[in-house]
């Protein structure tokens, strides 16, 4: 059994990050300003928590990345880099921003019949990147007192990293939850049913409205109370019009009206006296599924 309630170990310093930004060029997928978004959270991470230059792995699809495209090969790699030999006490930072869809789950396990996915640049020749893929690379194999911090600016977000508690007033338990060891935290642009806006920064630029509302709120005050940067992102969100409501999701049930929001530190150690997924409850699609994502494009909506 996994040992819980452990004291949390002191930040190694060791950091990683991995920054993802699909602007499908050329494609009727096209995007503006997530290109821009893995830029600011480029900078807010290295000028303002004091990530190194040579520990950030960045993926666009602009031809300007030394790192590469956000092809699904190359992200699923950079996945296994970001979680690879890591230690208690190190801290790892994921952001996407580009398109998010949804495919039926063919496990019945998911609280609305669908897998979350995330769209690589390549995805109408390679496929989309399934929830349940990305935990099973990106958060099972950490030990506890590991912190991932992730961030996904993109459509049907709100569980994308597929972990087993949502906050809305307290932390509910998926039915069918994926429990692992690590201090994993998600902040997302929106519910799983929601689109997430392509909007403009404040200087005018194209931008994703989740990563302008998390960079203006955190270049102000960079560590804070969950319970605080939720609402301050939601407000910032709402006085520019926008309906999308970010969510928390985590790997660990902690207090969020005490616990800061730090991608540095604040580690929470592994509570959970089970590991890996628990099938409890067999679920059906809402709606009748068909090819959201597809009919999207076709409607040439103006969401991610």
């Amino acid at each position: 059994a996994p040992s819980v309630n452990e004291r949390p170990p002191a930040p190694t310093g060791n950091r990683r990050a991995l920054l993802c930004g699909c602007n499908y060029p050329g494609t009727s997928a096209e995007l503006n300003g997530c290109i821009n978004d893995v830029r600011r959270m480029h900078d807010l991470l290295t000028q303002v928590y004091g990530f190194d230059l040579g520990c950030i792995r960045v993926l666009t699809d602009d031809g300007q990345s030394r790192d590469g495209l956000p092809t699904r090969a190359n992200m699923e790699q950079g996945m296994r880099w970001l979680v690879q030999g890591v230690q208690p006490g190190d801290v790892l930072f994921f952001h996407f921003s580009g398109h998010g869809g949804q495919e039926q789950d063919p496990t019945y396990s998911e609280e609305d019949g669908y897998d979350e996915t995330l769209c690589p640049t390549d995805f109408q020749v390679a496929g989309q990147i399934i929830d349940t893929a990305i935990f099973d690379i990106m958060c099972a194999p950490l030990p506890s007192g590991v912190k991932l911090t992730a961030i996904l600016d993109c459509c049907h977000s709100g569980t994308g990293l597929d972990l087993p508690y949502t906050f809305t007033n307290g932390w509910v338990e998926e039915d069918n939850p994926c429990f692992c060891a690590a201090d994993v935290q998600l902040i997302s642009g929106c519910e799983d049913a929601q689109c997430s806006a392509d909007a403009r920064d404040r200087y005018g630029a194209p931008a994703g409205a989740l990563t302008s509302a998390l960079c203006d709120t955190l270049e102000r005050c960079p560590v804070q109370p969950h319970s605080q940067l939720l609402r301050s992102v939601h407000s910032h969100l709402q006085r520019n019009d926008h309906s999308q409501r970010p969510q928390l999701t985590s790997s660990q049930a902690f207090g969020v009206s005490s616990a800061q929001w730090n991608p540095c530190g604040d580690i929470v150690s592994n509570t959970n006296p089970m590991l890996g997924r628990q099938f409890r409850k067999k679920k059906h699609p809402h709606r009748d599924f068909g090819d959201a994502f597809g009919e999207m494009l076709d409607a040439g909506a103006a969401g991610m």
